[in-house]
């Protein structure tokens, strides 16, 4: 069984699900409504009589709860990428680029009542300083936080670019390759997400989830995600708590070739790690 916890476009999923045996089982799950609902339409060349395909909307800090509502148990293979869809950036219409001139959504799940209008007009400014500093790991999160809520209290900010703008003056302008609103957008997005709480809550449910033998790979790309990927892992490369199995890491961490990121400049920051669950006999956990 292939389960892929970040279905986003399906270009993970429908690539292993052909390489299932006849008989086999991929799991798809994404909160974003829309990227389910595309999903399916991908997938429609995926022989349904080879291949048992479940496409779900969920949130993956609940994987346990939607394998148990689906009858599954055990997954040979689980997978994770943790970055944005280039249709959540480029075609939703959200608000997760500040190159685009959107309303401030930022939900990958617009059922969800939380938005990044709120969090940028309603918390508090120590709030949106703790979420830039600590999410976006943004070194001056002060000075943005003070000029967002120097400016909402004459109007509320509504659009991408308006807070783009914002961000650029409190920084002094842009330096280098990095636009100054990328670090902010991120922790903004990631609040509205509760992505720490969703990989924090997932992680351990995923470890449970994996056969023995089975693997897990994680596509991270900024420095907070790897540092909870390996920091919610940890506990279960001690023998998880028992005394039959264990989470190992396999080889090095994985980054993109220069022609890849020539290919696709997103790419660049990206981290793959790839864990196997291996079974540990009575004398290795004494």
């Amino acid at each position: 069984m292939y389960v892929d916890l970040t279905l986003g476009a399906a270009g993970h999923l429908r690539e292993m699900a052909g390489r299932l045996t006849p008989g086999g089982v991929a799991v798809g799950v994404d909160r974003d409504a829309r990227a389910v609902e595309q999903a399916r339409i991908q997938l429609q060349s995926v022989s349904y009589a080879r291949v048992e395909l479940h496409l779900v909307q969920g949130n993956f800090g609940d994987i346990g709860e939607i394998m148990a509502r689906l009858g599954l148990t055990k997954a040979d293979r689980v997978l994770m990428d943790l970055g944005l869809s280039s249709d959540q950036l480029e075609t939703s219409g959200r608000g997760f680029s500040f190159l685009r001139d959107e309303p401030l959504d930022m939900r990958q799940d617009t059922d969800q009542q939380l938005t990044a209008a709120e969090v940028v007009n309603d918390y508090s400014q120590a709030e949106l300083e703790r979420i830039i500093r600590e999410y976006g790991e943004e070194r001056q999160a002060r000075r943005i936080a003070e000029a967002i809520c120097r400016r909402r209290n004459a109007r509320r900010i509504e659009r991408t670019e308006e807070l783009a703008g914002i961000i650029t003056a409190a920084v002094g302008g842009r330096r280098g390759r990095t636009h100054p609103a990328t670090r902010t957008f991120q922790a903004i997005r990631m609040e509205v997400g509760d992505e720490v709480g969703q990989l924090t809550r997932g992680l351990p449910q995923v470890a449970e989830l994996l056969a023995i033998g089975g693997r897990l790979a994680i596509i991270t790309f900024h420095s907070l995600e790897d540092k909870i990927v390996k920091g919610s892992l940890k506990p279960f490369s001690r023998h998880g708590g028992r005394t039959d199995w264990q989470i190992v890491r396999l080889g090095r961490v994985i980054r993109p070739d220069t022609a890849e990121v020539r290919g696709n400049p997103r790419s660049r920051s990206a981290k793959l790690r790839v864990y196997e669950k291996v079974r540990v006999t009575k004398a290795e956990a004494e």
